[in-house]
């Protein structure tokens, strides 16, 4: 076995073992855009769902987590290939929390990731598929919905020892009315550490996305400010669409650190199979992670794609 496979498989154990050492600590896997994976190398997409599940119990992953574009285009066939995927998932009895894309929209065509004819805004909204496949008794963790039946925007929750967690998905350059429903969320559970999944945060040099890609509706710097800046219970935003790894830290009205990671690799290597394992550890007060190909069985070398914060302020019960 060469150097480099080695040092792989001592930085992977570094994470997959020793979990009893830490009753707080844990991993979140999360999957950047799968789009391309999706359409085009169904073994690469298969192959990061059944390494989560073997994996689970040494990660002691409460939920796997997942940034949006888990399809390419509107048909039927990507769906079945993501759906045949969280499957395993489904049986091994892992909870997820799925955040909807623009590709997981009308708003691209079935058969191309052009917009589809018609109005792109409007079409972003339509996700008849989506719900079709994962509707929202798919979500073991799912406690309640934006709107009744739609999975789009939801919000989850679990616990870890003496932490509460709330997850809440959020649509791609949200209307008005699911920031502020987000914001109610948030404010309904003061005591959870809320994670906000949403697919377009961060640009590629790590700052916040001052636009709305053009067919949107708010910019994610108008949703950062107004409703996730003010709430001193949001820990983490994470997010993808935008092609390369990035994060930042930025201080909440009330105080607390909000830290922020981008992670999406579609565009090269159909996204090389990479997951973003989240560690978190309460006891030390940190949060790292690094990006991991299970197919490829490789971390990525880049220091850029490493995260770690430390000194982090988690709400206990």
């Amino acid at each position: 076995m060469n150097k480099t496979i080695t040092g792989v498989l001592i930085a992977i154990a570094s994470i997959t073992n020793c979990f009893h050492a830490s009753a707080q600590k844990f991993t979140i896997p999360i999957f950047p855009d799968t789009q391309e994976a999706v359409t085009r190398k169904h073994e690469m997409f298969y192959g990061q769902v059944n390494w989560i599940a073997k994996h689970r119990d040494s990660l002691k992953a409460p939920i796997v987590l997942h940034v949006g574009d888990l399809v390419n285009f509107d048909n039927v066939g990507h769906y079945e290939v993501a759906s045949k995927g969280y499957q395993l998932f489904d049986k091994a009895k892992i909870p997820y929390a799925i955040t909807v894309g623009n590709h997981d929209t009308e708003a691209v065509g079935e058969n191309s990731g052009s917009a589809a004819p018609g109005n792109v805004n409007q079409n972003l909204r339509k996700t008849t598929k989506y719900n079709r496949y994962f509707p929202t008794d798919r979500f073991k963790l799912m406690k309640g919905t934006m709107e009744k039946g739609i999975s789009d925007n939801s919000f989850h929750t679990f616990k870890v020892k003496n932490t509460q967690w709330l997850v809440i998905t959020l649509e791609f350059c949200a209307r008005e009315k699911a920031a502020k429903w987000m914001d109610s969320v948030i404010s309904a559970y003061p005591k959870h550490n809320a994670i906000v999944l949403t697919h377009f945060h961060l640009t590629s040099n790590g700052q916040i996305n001052k636009n709305n890609a053009g067919y949107g509706d708010l910019s994610p710097e108008v949703i950062f400010n107004k409703y996730i800046k003010p709430h001193k219970n949001v820990l983490l935003v994470l997010s993808g669409h935008v092609c390369t790894t990035a994060s930042r830290v930025d201080d909440g009205t009330e105080g607390n650190k909000i830290y922020q990671i981008l992670q999406d690799y579609q565009c090269a290597d159909n996204g090389g199979g990479y997951i973003r394992l989240l560690e978190i550890d309460v006891d030390k007060r940190s949060i790292s992670g690094l990006m991991y190909s299970p197919f490829y069985n490789k971390i990525d070398s880049d220091p850029k794609t490493r995260v770690m914060f430390s000194d982090v302020e988690f709400l206990k019960k």
